[in-house]
């Protein structure tokens, strides 16, 4: 990634953050949750990135940002909002020429839908709404963006480790690296079988 200048939109506790600035970017963070932005700033000085890192708490809609990015990332993010296309119209304006986008969403086709067991954690997480690949494609397209790259990813079993809380794997798969690279293997075979959680789409200006 040679894009310098990063506008990260749902930063939350900054983890993406931290490691662009350990490649060498300049990031600017904006996370509504105050909670988190606090997480950020004390990880901040542990990592002593203050140089290379802003954390902003605020509402992405009601700031004002008097610059543009070569890469702007708004990850888990669009499907809380509202208005998605207003929100894909100002990350155009905040995206220098040439820069580009990189955005993640939850996908219609989750498994997890199909078993009926997903409405009540969208519900919980405040998802209005989720996309199919081309939904997506099409509301970049109409605001100008030439899309580059798109993945489906994310499998069955990665995904019901988040839905259904399963936290105790979760440590143990941080701590574990053959539990880590179990959960991978069964995961890439599920979503080869069942489809995927999520989807990934970087465009360009």
């Amino acid at each position: 990634c040679l894009e310098k200048n990063v506008l990260d939109i749902g930063s939350g506790v900054g983890t993406l953050d931290f490691y662009l600035a350990f490649q060498g970017k300049n990031i600017l963070g904006i996370e509504i949750s105050e909670r988190a932005v606090e997480v950020a700033k004390r990880s901040l000085k542990i990592f002593n990135l203050q140089n290379k890192i802003k954390f902003i708490r605020g509402d992405f809609f009601n700031l004002r940002l008097n610059k543009t990015y070569d890469l702007v990332i708004c990850s888990e993010v669009l499907e809380h909002l509202k208005d998605d296309q207003a929100a894909i119209k100002k990350i155009y304006d905040l995206t220098k020429k040439n820069g580009l986008v990189m955005i993640t969403v939850p996908s219609l086709n989750a498994p997890l839908i199909k078993l009926g067991v997903i409405k009540k954690f969208d519900k919980i997480s405040g998802h209005l709404r989720r996309y199919a690949l081309e939904s997506l494609l099409a509301l970049l397209e109409k605001n100008q963006f030439q899309v580059v790259y798109t993945q489906k990813t994310e499998g069955m079993v990665r995904n019901s480790l988040y839905v259904f809380k399963l936290n105790l794997v979760i440590k143990l798969a941080n701590k574990f690296s053959f539990i880590s690279d179990l959960i991978t293997w069964c995961d890439n075979l599920a979503l080869k079988l069942f489809r995927e959680s999520q989807i990934i789409v970087v465009a360009k200006k």
